[in-house]
């Protein structure tokens, strides 16, 4: 592995994600640090992590301009969303609900996209890029934090 860029933990504390430069993620046993998955398929460092809220997913950002979504139980790659990005996505993160998917790109963009298929739904445009997002606890709101 190479160096970490972010992690996080799944809903139930069982499972950490890791996201690395080396163009993985990784599922780690929480409680003894046993490695159980390597999620693989960007083609860049992978800058973000996180879980869905109901655990079964793991959703990454990645410098190849691509978000993935993996099964939490078996490393596939379920869902790849491409082609709007246009410069390295930096953070995902899923709603509570678990509907939806948020990304936030040095393309100056955050995106709303459905979570069953990708679909984007809303593009929000800001005046510089974009390090983090995030949605409120019962999803009605979205928080964005770019540089000045």
């Amino acid at each position: 592995t190479d160096w970490l860029n972010a992690c996080a933990f799944s809903p139930d504390g069982s499972l950490v994600v890791t996201a690395s430069a080396d163009r993985t993620a990784r599922v780690w046993n929480a409680e003894n640090g046993t490695l159980l998955l390597v999620l693989e398929g960007h083609t860049s460092y992978v800058l973000g992590c996180a879980f869905s809220p109901d655990g079964k997913r793991i959703i990454t950002a990645s410098v190849d301009e691509k978000a993935r979504v993996f099964s939490a139980e078996t490393g596939e790659c379920q869902l790849i969303i491409e082609g709007e990005h246009t410069d390295m996505v930096i953070c995902c993160c899923f709603s509570h609900d678990g509907k939806y998917i948020l990304t936030s790109s040095h393309d100056r963009t955050a995106r709303l996209w459905k979570a069953t298929d990708g679909t984007l739904i809303k593009t929000l445009r800001h005046e510089n890029w974009v390090y983090n997002c995030a949605f409120s606890f019962d999803d009605k709101l979205i928080v964005t934090a770019c540089s000045a």
